[in-house]
């Protein structure tokens, strides 16, 4: 589905959504009546989809302006911190599904059966959606690697429920390109902060393994601390949010478990954003990582 005719579609439901009043009877009494109804479930994963396929365009928006027009189609039966949080339980479907997610609605988990099925339905009636649903601005960064990329906390990532589940992320496999994009941020990132710590000797001597030598290393980048001991860079890059799964191959998985000590994992996210930022994960990758398999090598028996 071309994106101009996706939102233009997009735009035109949500006029017809804010300018049309649901009966109460419709839409459920208050936020004490319990679980949201089909119809309101489906009401805000509309306003949802339409909200984020504006936000991956680079279209400017005001959340508030939706929430209102939201609660007054649902004839002010929800309160704004209700519908803040089903946007937030929203945001942790997409999380799941390895999709990106409305900036500013952090996932927040305990979902409702009901609004993951309706979400899935949505997406599974128009798979253009996997496609659609991706930054599409690019950011003027290249030239200020180092300068651009910002370390941040680990995020703690909310809970998910147990049982089999779609992994649309599959769908979507991200180009080369944004790997590629993400070990050169590391590659300048590390040079640039051991010049800064007075080890311009061990700066020069940063290697992009992946680049130079080739995949399969186990890791991307050779770096060291500052007192000469190596570090093993692995870069796991994206265009979406800090809480995106990443992928990450039994040769990596095995090369970090023998090399715990000297090895760190840079989850550098919002690639394509004005500011990418990235969080490490070193130690003990069995103990940082929960891993699940989601694809097998296969031949015929």
């Amino acid at each position: 589905m071309d994106l101009g005719l996706l939102l233009i579609s997009l735009h035109g439901y949500w006029q017809q959504v804010a300018s049309t009043t649901i009966a109460a009877s419709q839409l459920g009494r208050d936020d004490m009546a319990g679980d949201w109804t089909e119809a309101e479930n489906s009401a805000i994963v509309d306003d949802y989809l339409a909200m984020l396929a504006l936000e991956c365009a680079g279209i400017s928006y005001n959340k508030t302006e939706h929430r209102n027009a939201l609660i007054q189609a649902m004839g002010g039966t929800r309160t704004p911190g209700s519908i803040e949080r089903k946007h937030q339980n929203i945001s942790s479907v997409m999380l799941q599904l390895g999709l990106p997610y409305i900036k500013g609605y952090k996932p927040l988990p305990n979902i409702q059966d009901a609004l993951r099925l309706e979400v899935r339905r949505r997406l599974e009636a128009d798979p253009g959606w996997f496609a659609q649903l991706q930054p599409q601005q690019q950011s003027p960064a290249e030239a200020r690697f180092a300068a651009a990329l910002r370390q941040v906390a680990v995020p703690e990532m909310p809970s998910e429920p147990h049982g089999r589940k779609v992994d649309y992320g599959l769908l979507q496999v991200e180009s080369k390109r944004v790997g590629d994009r993400g070990e050169e941020f590391v590659f300048n990132f590390e040079k640039a902060t051991l010049e800064r710590e007075g080890r311009a000797d061990l700066a020069a001597d940063v290697l992009w393994v992946a680049r130079e030598i080739g995949d399969g290393a186990g890791y991307d980048i050779r770096s060291f601390s500052l007192d000469g001991r190596h570090r093993y860079i692995e870069v796991k890059a994206t265009k979406l949010g800090a809480l995106t799964p990443f992928y990450i191959t039994s040769a990596e998985l095995d090369f970090a478990r023998r090399h715990h000590r000297e090895y760190a994992i840079y989850r550098v996210f919002d690639i394509d954003g004005d500011a990418p930022e990235f969080y490490v994960l070193e130690g003990d990758l069995d103990t940082l990582l929960a891993v699940e398999p989601v694809t097998y090598r296969a031949r015929p028996a």
